[in-house]
C-alpha cells in the first residue's frame, strides 16, 4: 500500500476500508457460527464492504502505475456479492414488495421443516418454523431474514463449499489491506438461537402476518445496536456506516408500516441526507469531500461536518438514539418484554 502514492482523499477511503475489514476479521475470529446466525444476519453489510473494496481496488489499479496484486471478482463472485449487497436495500422497497418477499421466505421455511418432520408432527403443526437470534436474550435476527439475505441459499442442499469459495476473496482483501487485528469486544454479550413454531409459539404468532414484518424491523435494529455498536468496544466508522444505512431505509418504510398497521411509530427525519447515505454505501470519498475539507482526526474525515454541520459523535449518537427509540416503540406495539438490550452508553 505504501508504494501506491495515494492522494489524501484516497488515504482517507483506505482507512475506512481497513476499519470495515478489521470488523469482519473480528467477526471471523470471535463469532461461533454454530451458536448463532450472526454471520448470515451480517451478509448485507458484508456485501457492502467486499463489493465496495473491490470497486476501490479496480479504481486504484486503473489510475496507478503500481497495481494491487489481488484478483478482481470472477463472474460468479460478482453476482454473489452484488446480490448480497443489494439485500441491504430491502427496507427501501415498497411495503407490499417487502411483505411478499418475506412471506415467500417464511413459506419456504415452513414447507421445508414441515416436510422433514414426522407426518403426525406435520399434521398437528408441531415443528419449528423459524429461529430467532438473541443477544443476552434480546432478539437481534431471524432465519427468515437470513434466508432473504443469503444469495443462492436453499434448504436441504449443501451450500457450504460454494459459500466457502465465495468467501475466499474476502479473506484476501483482509490480508491485502493489513486488517488482521481484532477490535476489543464486549464478551458479556452472549449470542444464541431460539426456535419457534409448534410447542413454542412465536412472539408474533405461528402464521405469517404484518406483525412479522414489524418483528423483522426490530431484529434489524437490534442487530445494529446489540451485535455491532455495543459488541465492539472501540468507536469505529463501521458503526456509523451500518447504522445510517438502516436508519435511512427506515425513514422510507416506517410511514408505510404506520399506514398498514394503523400504528403511530415515530422516527425523526432530522438526519436525512441522500448524499450522506451514498457516502456510507461506498468508499468514493472524492465525490463528497475536497482535499481542503478533509479532517483526518475525525472518524469520517469531515463528512458529518459537511452534511449536518455537526461532529461525528453527535450525529452517530443521534442516529443510534433514533434506532433505539424505534425499537422500544416496536417492542411496546408487539408487547414484547425484551425489545432492547440493557447496556449503558
Amino acid at each position: 500500500m505504501e508504494d501506491l502514492n495515494l492522494k489524501p482523499v484516497q488515504k482517507a477511503a483506505l482507512s475506512l476500508i481497513q476499519n470495515d475489514l478489521r470488523f469482519l476479521y473480528t467477526v471471523i475470529k470471535r463469532i461461533n457460527p454454530n451458536e448463532s446466525n450472526y454471520i448470515p444476519s451480517l451478509l448485507p453489510y458484508m456485501g457492502v464492504i467486499i463489493d465496495g473494496a473491490e470497486e476501490w481496488v479496480k479504481a486504484i489499479n486503473n489510475s496507478s502505475k503500481v497495481k494491487l496484486e489481488i484478483p478482481i471478482f470472477s463472474k460468479s463472485e460478482q453476482n454473489y456479492y452484488e446480490e448480497m449487497r443489494n439485500s441491504i436495500k430491502m427496507w427501501q422497497n415498497e411495503y407490499s414488495v417487502i411483505y411478499e418477499a418475506l412471506k415467500e421466505a417464511y413459506r419456504v421455511s415452513d414447507d421445508y421443516f414441515g416436510n422433514v418432520c414426522k407426518p403426525i408432527a406435520k399434521k398437528m403443526k408441531l415443528y419449528d418454523i423459524f429461529g430467532v437470534d438473541r443477544a443476552n436474550g434480546v432478539i437481534c435476527g431471524n432465519t427468515i431474514l437470513c434466508y432473504y439475505y443469503s444469495p443462492l441459499f436453499s434448504y436441504g442442499r449443501n451450500n457450504g463449499e460454494f459459500i466457502k469459495a465465495m468467501s475466499v476473496i474476502g479473506g484476501k482483501y483482509i490480508k491485502l489491506f493489513d486488517a488482521t487485528k481484532e477490535y476489543p469486544v464486549d464478551t458479556s454479550i452472549k449470542y444464541d438461537v431460539r426456535d419457534y413454531g409448534g410447542f413454542v409459539k412465536s412472539p408474533v404468532g405461528n402464521v405469517f402476518s404484518d406483525k412479522f414484518i414489524l418483528f423483522s424491523v426490530l431484529c434489524q435494529i437490534n442487530f445494529i445496536v446489540c451485535c455491532i455498536d455495543f459488541w465492539v468496544r472501540e468507536e469505529i466508522s463501521t458503526k456509523m456506516r451500518f447504522a445510517y444505512l438502516l436508519y435511512y431505509s427506515l425513514l422510507h418504510i416506517i410511514p408505510q408500516i404506520n399506514s398498514k398497521l394503523k400504528a403511530n411509530l415515530v422516527i425523526d427525519t432530522k438526519w436525512e441526507s441522500w448524499q450522506f447515505r451514498n457516502t456510507m454505501a461506498h468508499y468514493k470519498l472524492g465525490v463528497a469531500l475536497k482535499k481542503d475539507e478533509l479532517l483526518f482526526e475525525d472518524k469520517l474525515f469531515g463528512l458529518t461536518q459537511k452534511y449536518f454541520k455537526s461532529d461525528y459523535l453527535t450525529v452517530k449518537n443521534g442516529i443510534m438514539q433514533e434506532l433505539e427509540s424505534l425499537a422500544c416503540q416496536i417492542g411496546d406495539y408487539l408487547q414484547l418484554k425484551d425489545a432492547v438490550i440493557k447496556v449503558n452508553r
